[in-house]
């Protein structure tokens, strides 16, 4: 594995082709990034095993009151922390790009944080979440999240 400060000078670049309207190369450079982070491939949103993941994550959240999960500590590890920036810029560009990986990726995104912490781009991990449970006909559970977007 790269140092820590390569995956950095990695995200900077992805999110420089984004800023220059290169959205798909920007997403390549994201998805490699993550790969040498160890991250796994993504599973489109057919796959039964990311629905049977979904299901694990929707039913812990359903256990853990609100409290607790707005008081999960702040996590500190540059790792994870470029991690869960470099999903959340992924997560927005595979709205336009190939929206059938946005479960996976934001499903990855909630999980990092239910067991590593808080980051500052937990509130959006949260809401690409909630949006996903929205449109798999969750809805009660996905508002639920999207309100963590304006209380973190």
């Amino acid at each position: 594995m790269k140092p820590i400060n390569s995956h950095t000078g990695l995200a900077v670049a992805a999110r420089s082709l984004h800023h220059a309207g290169l959205l798909k190369q920007s997403m390549e450079s994201s998805l490699k990034t993550l790969y040498k982070l160890g991250e796994k491939p993504f599973r489109d949103i057919s796959d039964n095993t990311l629905r049977t993941d979904m299901m694990k994550m929707n039913e812990m959240l359903r256990n853990t009151p609100d409290e607790s999960i707005l008081n999960l500590n702040e996590n500190k590890t540059k790792e994870i922390i470029i991690t869960l920036k470099i999903y959340s810029h992924l997560c927005y560009m595979l709205h336009f790009e190939k929206p059938s990986l946005v479960a996976a990726v934001s499903l990855r995104m909630v999980e990092l944080i239910m067991n590593n912490g808080l980051v500052s781009s937990s509130p959006l991990a949260f809401v690409y979440y909630g949006e996903v449970l929205v449109a798999t006909g969750s809805v009660q559970e996905g508002c639920r999240l999207g309100r963590y977007h304006c209380l973190c």
